[in-house]
């Protein structure tokens, strides 16, 4: 069942916020699978299933609201400035 794991979290374990599990849904780590074009929809379902969850276990309680955060990493890439990792100073 869709939302299952996020549903578990806000009813059984009290939380108020729950995560999108969208990591390393970029388009430079779906790279190595060749899969960039899927970057956008893994990103927007994931926050829509959070975000119907939430909606639904609110509703059931609305003096304690629930929140979806997201996330933007990590991903498989070193992010660096120099173009040589091995040397900063390049």
């Amino acid at each position: 069942q869709g939302g299952g794991i996020y549903r578990q979290y806000l009813e059984e374990g009290g939380s108020n916020l729950i995560g999108t599990n969208t990591f390393s849904s970029t388009t430079i780590a779906m790279a190595d699978y060749e899969m960039e074009d899927y970057a956008y929809e893994l990103n927007y379902e994931g926050a829509r299933l959070a975000r119907e969850v939430c909606d639904e276990v609110t509703a059931k309680d609305p003096t304690k609201p629930r929140f979806v955060v997201g996330a933007i990493g990590p991903t498989n890439r070193t992010g660096s400035i120099s173009p040589s990792v091995e040397d900063p100073a390049a």
